[in-house]
């Protein structure tokens, strides 16, 4: 059944950005939220014992795509892709093993986290305080979430620590390429780019957990 689910969810991708490049806005909303839903059937085929976070996780998220198909909806998306991150957050904690396992290195990436985090938010121009500080606490979870993953170094296989940490570094990617979208400079091709980074980000960190 993973097999097929990962067909159903190659083939969607391939859709969704078709129909992004093609600007078919109603092809495009619905390939979308068809994303989350097709992960977790893959999610719930390859798993002997399926973790309440990520079921949690992938449902948010699911929520946050429909959300933030309107702009009226931009608090409640955010806030649900948010609640999506936290358990995602809580997956990787239960990789993580004792902190004297972790190598010292690992945590000089939190600075570079820091700094990517203050100098991305100072870059964009948010007019409504509440979006201005919802977008600001967003930021700081998915900068963690991806710290997170990295300090799952010790206690996950190679394949699931790589994979997992390009998944949330797409992830980043991808949330930034839609609030400096939305908030700084929009181009043709913002979607595209978004819905790629996004798409791939999600199925590499299914396939990684």
């Amino acid at each position: 059944m993973e097999i097929f689910a990962l067909i159903a969810y190659i083939i969607n991708f391939s859709l969704n950005f078709v129909f992004n490049v093609k600007k078919l806005r109603t092809g495009s909303f619905i390939t979308k939220a068809l994303i989350t839903p097709i992960l977790l059937f893959m999610y719930l085929a390859r798993s002997e014992e399926p973790q309440i976070f990520v079921i949690l996780a992938l449902s948010f998220c699911f929520l946050g795509d429909i959300f933030l198909e309107s702009s009226n909806y931009f608090i409640p998306g955010l806030s649900a892709f948010l609640v999506g991150h936290i358990f995602y957050a809580l997956r990787f904690l239960s990789d993580i093993g004792t902190v004297s396992k972790i190598p010292w290195w690992i945590f000089l990436f939190a600075i570079v986290y820091l700094v990517y985090g203050i100098i991305f938010c100072s870059k964009l121009t948010i007019p409504n305080p509440k979006k201005r500080m919802a977008v600001y606490i967003y930021t700081t979870t998915i900068l963690f979430v991806s710290f997170l993953s990295l300090l799952r170094v010790g206690s996950a296989t190679a394949y699931s620590f790589w994979i997992v940490l390009l998944g949330t570094l797409l992830f980043i990617i991808s949330d930034s390429i839609l609030a400096y979208s939305m908030f700084k400079k929009r181009n043709s091709y913002s979607s595209v780019l978004l819905m790629a980074t996004y798409g791939v980000a999600q199925l590499l960190i299914i396939l990684g957990i």
